[in-house]
Order: structure tokens, then C-alpha cells, then sequence
């Protein structure tokens, strides 16, 4: 082929037929194979060639190669498959331009931008089988991101197109901003037709890069496409893994993080199959906001224990006239939180508890409380179990599963502190799953927090001769304290 002189690279198809891609294809790998590791020499040993083998190799690219991708397409896709990949070993760890200029100079960028859009939607025509257009075209794609750097044609014509949905505006967009009824009403009756996505949108969403370090301490960026299986990794783990992954005596996280990779696979694997369970689904993907929810009933039912224990004698630290400001105070908060910034949830729960505490009493609220409290907790172990696939794994493993343990003891925790005594409630301070924001403060004191609590509580208890007295005070301190360390 590369010695032939007949014909132009356009009729590259009347060489290529199904006996010999297999030797095409096993040429296009020894050179890949060839290039890599990278080597230089090797690299410009082939594009400084007297053949016309990298126009050849682009051709094969650019081309359908007819009429062998009439009745055996997937040899076709092998070929521009081994041939893309072939291009990207060229210009491995390449800092200058010289290879990527030759592989430019026969090679039209419009002409490969629409190869890319046609291996796409190729997708849903072809039969499975072992090479994915889509994964041909997304070799292809970044093939053209790292020639793009070379030529500004080729840079702009991979730019997704910008979707510009211009709103109307008037009073009827005004009105149905908030108002879900009212902009269902307002829909138009027709059915709408779904827009497919851009080719190159899809690609550049699934697309991402690394920078390593070579060992002459020299920078380099490292383009790879998105596996699809990624897309099914909680926010929760991402979070987890970017704070927790320990460091190396190099500095580096790489290591720790690779020891992480088959847990997160199996994760991943695991909330792909959980979307075939919409219930247990429904319930797993809102574990942070139970986790949250739980963590602000402990705070107020400690807050309550705190300011007004004991409650029985008719004692407290806040009489019912201080209560009756205390509501109307948070309730005025809570419309100022609502109407500003959307903060007034906080405010109007406590202006709620305040309440319910003034017309029912202390002891029917935190019952009330602890229920809640309870039942919130049990559906976030449900919501735990669900995201991990904990109750799939054997009783083994779930015995053996630390967090999984802890959220069982917490559980234990909230029915004691409801059915046995208040004082257990102080264990629950210290819950660690709130919100994301402050996980990482709170690692290393996922047990301080309600250590320091029940210890400050049940020591006081024991070294006062009547602790009733003055318990509402000193635990009010060990409360703030104990949300200042978690927080």
C-alpha cells in the first residue's frame, strides 16, 4: 500500500478488503506499539518517512473505505480505531509541533469534525459488537483536541454549539417562576419534540485530563474520555475520596487513591443497578439531607434538654413569657430568611419547637422529637444500605462495616434516649454525616464530640449533690461546645 503509485488516497478502499484487515490491522498496532513508552527517534523515524504512510493513515481516518464498510463495518471501525490511536502515539509527550504539522498538512479539519459527528451517530444504527462507534469517535475527537492545539480552524470547528433558548418575557413568566400548577397550565398541549445532542457537546462533557509529571520533572497533560460507568459516582464518595485519600512521603495522593478504585467501581456498579429499584433509590440519593435532618433534631432535643431539664419540677432555665418572645423572634427570622436568602428553614423549626413547648409541654415535645429523630434515622440507614448495596454483600460483610455499625449503634442510641432516659440523647451530638461541608473538620472527631458531651453530663452528675439544679446550665455549655466542634 504505501509503495503503491496508482490512484490518489481516495481510492484507498480498492486495496483494503476483509483478507487483509487483519494485516492492516496488526501493522497499525506494531507501529503504535512501536512509538510507545514514548520514543522520539521511533516517532520521527516514521513521520519523517520517504513513504506517504502518514497520509495513508489519515486517509483511513477521513475515508469510508468502500465497499468494504457496506457489509463489514466493524473491520471499518477497527481500522480508524488502530489508526487514531495510532496518530495519538505519534505525538506522545510531544512539546514541539513538527509531527503534528505533518499529520495536519493532508488533513482537512472540517472533514474530521464531521467524521467524529458520523461515528456518533452511528451508534444507534450499528449492531454491539466489538468496537463501539461511539468509542471510535471519541478517539477520533481527542485525536483532533490534541491537533487542535497546532491549528486554530480545527480549535474553533470543536467548540460545542451554544444553545440560546430565549425566554419570553412578560407577566405570565413572572408569575410562573415559583408556581409549578401555573407553569404546567402555560405549557403548550403539542408534544415536544426531544433534541438530540450535539455530538461534540457529548464528547466534550466526557471528556477530562490529568497532568502528570515525567521524571525530567517536566509538566504534561494526559486526555482521556469518561467512562460511562462515572456517572453513577455520589457526590458523597467524590467528596470522601478528595479529603480522606492520604498523601504519600512524596506529597502525592496517587497511591492511596489507586487502593480506592476497585471500592468505587463496585459503587458505581452498584448505583447503575439501584436505578432499577426507583423506591430504595428514591430513598438512597437523599442521605445527605437525612443525614442533616438528624444531626439538627439532636442539636435542638439536647438544646431542650440543656435549657430546660429537669422538666418534671415545672423549673427551666426560660419562663412561658420569654418562650412567647423566643416564637415570635424566630417566626420574624424565618419570613426574613425566606424572603432574602432562603434561610428561614432553621429559624421557623425552631420557632415550631418553641411552639409546641409552650402549649404541650416539654416532655410531649422531646417524645415528639425523639420520634422524628427515630424514624429519620432509620430511613438514613435504609438510604446508607441503599448506596452502598450493603444488604447485598453477605452478613459478613456487613458485620464487618464500621460506618455501617455506627449508624446501627446510633439507631440503639435514639430509642434509648426515647424509651429508657433523656441523658442518651447526649451520645447524638456528635452525629458526623450534617452536611458535606464541615465532614472533613469532623473526621478526626467523629467520637470527641459526643464523648465530651455524655462524659461532661454523667461526670457532673455524679460529683454534685444535686445536680437537678444546675445541670440545665452546664449542659447548655456542653452542647454549644460540642457544635462548635462539629461544626
Amino acid at each position: 500500500m504505501c509503495g503503491s503509485t496508482t490512484g490518489g488516497l481516495g481510492l484507498l478502499g480498492l486495496y483494503i478488503n476483509e483478507s487483509n484487515v487483519v494485516l492492516i490491522t496488526q501493522t497499525l498496532e506494531t507501529l503504535t506499539e512501536y512509538c510507545q513508552g514514548p520514543c522520539h527517534e521511533n516517532q520521527t523515524c516514521i513521520v519523517a518517512h520517504e513513504s506517504n504512510g502518514i497520509d495513508i493513515i489519515t486517509a483511513l481516518i477521513l475515508n469510508d473505505i468502500s465497499p468494504l464498510c457496506c457489509y463489514r463495518m466493524e473491520m471499518v471501525l477497527q481500522l480508524k480505531d488502530n489508526a487514531s490511536k495510532l496518530l495519538l502515539a505519534l505525538m506522545e509527550s510531544r512539546h514541539d509541533n513538527e509531527n503534528a504539522e505533518r499529520i495536519l498538512f493532508n488533513l482537512r479539519p472540517r472533514e474530521l469534525v464531521e467524521v467524529i459527528k458520523k461515528a456518533y451517530q452511528q451508534e444507534s444504527e450499528c449492531e454491539v459488537g466489538v468496537v463501539s462507534p461511539q468509542e471510535v469517535g471519541h478517539n477520533i475527537y481527542i485525536l483532533a483536541l490534541q491537533l487542535a492545539r497546532h491549528n486554530k480552524i480545527l480549535l474553533n470547528l470543536l467548540k460545542p454549539a451554544k444553545r440560546t433558548e430565549a425566554g419570553e418575557e412578560g407577566i405570565s413568566s413572572m408569575l410562573n417562576l415559583n408556581n409549578r400548577p401555573l407553569s404546567q397550565m402555560l405549557k403548550s398541549t403539542v408534544p415536544v419534540e426531544i433534541e438530540e445532542q450535539d455530538p461534540l457537546e457529548f464528547y466534550d462533557q466526557h471528556t477530562s485530563q490529568i497532568e502528570i509529571v515525567r521524571e525530567d520533572r517536566s509538566m504534561e497533560q494526559i486526555v482521556f474520555p469518561i467512562h460511562p460507568i462515572c456517572e453513577f459516582l455520589m457526590e458523597e464518595s467524590k467528596f470522601r475520596v478528595f479529603n480522606t485519600t492520604e498523601q504519600d512521603e512524596q506529597g502525592s495522593k496517587v497511591t492511596h487513591f489507586f487502593q480506592q478504585a476497585s471500592f468505587l467501581h463496585n459503587e458505581m456498579e452498584w448505583q447503575k443497578k439501584l436505578r432499577s429499584m426507583p423506591v430504595l433509590f428514591w430513598f438512597s440519593r437523599r442521605m445527605s439531607t437525612w443525614g442533616s435532618i438528624s444531626f439538627n433534631l439532636a442539636v435542638f432535643i439536647n438544646l431542650i434538654i440543656a435549657f430546660f431539664y429537669p422538666y418534671d419540677s415545672g423549673q427551666g432555665a426560660i419562663d412561658d413569657s420569654m418562650l412567647s418572645m423566643l416564637f415570635w423572634g424566630f417566626l420574624g427570622l424565618s419570613v426574613m430568611g425566606m424572603f432574602s436568602q432562603g434561610y428561614g428553614l432553621r429559624p421557623f423549626t425552631v420557632a415550631l419547637i418553641l411552639r409546641s413547648i409552650y402549649h404541650f409541654g416539654i416532655g410531649p415535645t422531646l417524645i415528639l422529637l425523639g420520634t422524628l429523630n427515630l424514624i429519620n434515622k432509620i430511613v438514613f440507614v435504609v438510604s446508607f444500605v441503599g448506596n452502598n448495596g450493603t444488604f447485598i454483600m453477605g452478613y459478613r460483610a456487613m458485620v464487618m462495616d464500621v460506618e455501617f455499625l455506627y449508624h446501627l449503634a446510633y439507631v440503639l442510641t435514639s430509642t434509648l434516649g426515647l424509651c429508657v432516659h433523656e441523658l442518651f440523647y447526649s451520645f447524638l451530638v456528635g452525629d458526623p454525616y450534617d452536611s458535606q461541608h464541615y465532614v472533613n473538620n469532623i473526621t478526626g472527631n467523629k467520637y470527641q464530640s459526643p464523648g465530651i458531651t455524655s462524659f461532661s453530663v454523667h461526670t457532673h452528675l455524679h460529683t454534685h449533690k444535686d445536680p437537678r439544679i444546675c445541670f440545665c446550665s452546664f449542659c447548655c455549655v456542653c452542647v454549644c461546645v460540642c457544635v462548635c466542634v462539629c461544626v
